[in-house]
């Protein structure tokens, strides 16, 4: 790989993971872990009746597989925070 596109593909993976990071800082902090796994659930409704991609890549099979992946993902991390917050 050469170097251009290797520092494209780490620059994305770094926004990815502050991403995350900021995602998890949110929900954490949300004091509702059930009405944000709520609404998470509603924004993923929404965002499938319309492109959420640019233009070039809406055809793409791979780019819907990792999408949904990645959703189904931080889902399951919203729907653990409740069982984490519980007190032993």
């Amino acid at each position: 790989m050469d170097r251009e596109n290797e520092e494209v593909i780490c620059d994305l993976q770094a926004q990815v993971y502050v991403l995350r990071v900021a995602l998890r800082a949110l929900a954490n902090a949300h004091g509702d872990s059930d009405a944000l796994l709520a609404s998470w659930r509603e924004a993923l409704k929404v965002a499938s009746l319309g492109p959420v991609v640019p233009a070039y890549a809406r055809r793409s099979e791979y780019l819907a597989e990792r999408c949904q992946a990645f959703a189904e993902d931080w889902t399951a991390v919203l729907a653990e925070l409740p069982v984490q917050a519980r007190p032993n």
